[in-house]
């Protein structure tokens, strides 16, 4: 299939693009650590949770509203979403990564409910959620379609799904592979695979297949300049925070809204 071709629609072969995911299992309480392995995650939460937190509140008090955090590792965006008063459910095929997100919450006082289980088949019932996130992890699902489909299916009519991942660009390949894997090490190597990248065309077939209509696109980049950003990642320090950008050509965040039954 060519680089150009909506190749995300149908399911790609584990074997033929591999990408490490195990990683994540190992991390332990490091997914906690601000300037540690997963700290390029930290340094993009703020605008993240700040993003999901806009959609989300729109559907009505926060109190009221259930957020389902599909790939929801150590709990770096759905113990902040919890602590904004939404009741969240985290879901993970890590074990170990749930371990740690359920330590982290008890030890911070949020109440979040944690469960291990596959964004291939959420344990989730129909239409039970009113918000369903899912951050940093389209770019690591082989078979997106059915994810989608299980999102849609665990969303009620009139809820959102917000989201945020890679594009497949030349520009996203330089950033997030060459340079923040394999030059400066902000990023594991081996934990993306520039094939699973999701265009936002591709994305937007997918939820319209599924009765997802896409509301809004955003791009999602650093708010220092290369210069500074470069320096902290080869001094191990925080990259300065993210900011949303009209340009979607490395990372983009964005929702869509649950328009009909499936």
């Amino acid at each position: 299939m060519t680089p150009g071709g909506e190749r995300r629609l149908v399911a790609l072969d584990p074997a033929a693009v591999p990408i490490d995911n195990d990683y994540y299992s190992d991390v332990g309480d490091s997914w906690w650590d601000a300037r540690g392995p997963l700290r390029a995650l930290h340094d993009m939460n703020p605008a993240r949770v700040a993003y999901f937190d806009a959609v989300a509140a729109r559907l009505g008090p926060r109190g009221s509203l259930r957020v389902l955090d599909v790939g929801c590792g150590g709990g770096l965006v759905a113990e902040p979403l919890a602590a904004l008063g939404y009741r969240v459910t985290g879901v993970d095929l890590s074990s170990g990564a749930i371990e740690t997100a359920r330590d982290h919450a008890r030890a911070s006082g949020v109440a979040v409910t944690y469960r291990v289980g596959s964004a291939y088949a959420l344990p989730v019932g129909d239409a039970a959620v009113d918000v369903v996130v899912v951050s940093d992890v389209l770019e690591h699902l082989h078979d997106l379609t059915a994810a989608v489909a299980e999102m849609s299916r665990v969303l009620r009519p009139g809820g959102v799904v917000a989201f945020d991942t890679i594009n497949r660009t030349a520009a996203a390949y330089l950033v997030a592979i060459l340079a923040a894997e394999r030059i400066l090490g902000i990023v594991h190597p081996g934990t993306h695979n520039w094939r699973m990248f999701v265009r936002p065309g591709e994305l937007a077939a997918l939820f319209a297949r599924h009765g997802l209509r896409p509301a809004e696109l955003r791009g999602l980049a650093p708010a220092a300049p290369v210069h500074r950003l470069v320096a902290a990642a080869l001094r191990g320090r925080p990259l300065g925070g993210f900011h949303l950008t009209r340009s979607a050509a490395v990372s983009y965040i964005g929702h869509a809204v649950k328009t009909q039954e499936r």
